[in-house]
């Protein structure tokens, strides 16, 4: 009884927030599978799971109410006793511009462009050519850049448990040859994996499950971006309480695509991440992906 009752606050509070853009077919209307390729398969686990993470945290919660006899106040909490910011929330709104360029040396070129995580995998190997393309995104402040070394790139320095990471890798490539956008507009019918070309580091694509998509518009020019959210699940996960009790496992890998076409060229912003890493800092992820850019100098 309890747990119904946590389940109907829960759905009210939901409904409560987004009954606005909520919307449901018709008890004799098919739903149509979110299906990414032909690899992809349970559509049931897709349509539950899916409508899950699309609420941002992957899981029905229902938010506490904090009062002041719980803890510190707001003032406490945000502010030092001389009135300067506390350490992580100055830098909460910061974020620092990770850029790079690519010089497109030749059209015959047969081998991709890759970037991880702000560092190029064949710098030096091609010759510069006169067109660049100049390449950046933002990450928050409050995230480690990795110069230390150590491997604690991406560490979150506001999150108490410590040495947290918000996402697992950044990957920015460009296949070879010439591209045209109607292969993008094409994507949830050939096949996201196919669409974008992924490389091989990516592979795992070609089995994962649509969440979500849409087509923006940036800058003077129009340019338009294809974002795509995809989440990958185990094979199996046993008896654990990883299965929900539902019969078939949850996500545990989610990716934030971002494909675009410039000078018939096409560029791919990859976030990978955890299902632990997206219930933390789902939000922030969100950003990072839309602050990609392509441009041409």
């Amino acid at each position: 009884p309890e747990m119904r009752l946590e389940l109907s606050i829960a759905v009210m509070v939901i409904l409560a927030d987004h009954g606005d853009s909520l919307s449901f077919p018709p008890r004799n209307q098919q739903r149509r599978p979110a299906i990414v390729t032909e690899a992809a398969d349970d559509p049931c686990r897709r349509n539950y799971l899916g409508s899950l993470l699309s609420f941002g945290g992957g899981m029905l919660v229902v938010p506490s109410i904090a009062t002041a006899a719980e803890g510190d106040d707001l003032t406490s909490q945000l502010f030092n006793e001389d009135g300067s910011l506390k350490q992580g929330v100055e830098s909460e709104a910061k974020f620092r511009t990770v850029e790079f360029e690519w010089a497109d040396a030749s059209s015959s070129r047969q081998e991709y462009l890759i970037n991880i995580d702000g560092s190029d995998t064949n710098s030096g190997k091609y010759p510069a050519g006169e067109s660049k393309v100049k390449i950046s995104y933002d990450l928050p402040m409050k995230w480690k850049s990795g110069s230390s070394g150590g491997g604690d790139l991406y560490t979150d320095l506001t999150m108490e448990e410590g040495n947290v990471k918000a996402l697992s890798k950044i990957t920015i490539y460009q296949p070879p040859g010439l591209f045209m956008q109607e292969q993008l507009e094409k994507a949830s019918t050939i096949g996201i994996a196919k669409a974008l070309q992924v490389v091989p580091d990516l592979k795992d694509l070609a089995y994962a499950d649509l969440v979500g998509g849409r087509v923006r518009q940036v800058g003077a020019t129009k340019q338009k971006l294809f974002d795509f959210d995809l989440a990958v699940a185990p094979k199996t996960c046993g008896q654990s309480q990883e299965n929900l009790g539902l019969g078939f496992c949850p996500f545990d890998t989610i990716y934030l695509l971002t494909g675009t076409v410039v000078d018939e060229r096409l560029y791919v912003f990859a976030l990978e991440c955890d299902k632990d890493q997206w219930k933390r800092s789902n939000s922030d992820l969100k950003k990072v992906r839309s602050t990609f850019r392509v441009a041409t100098s």
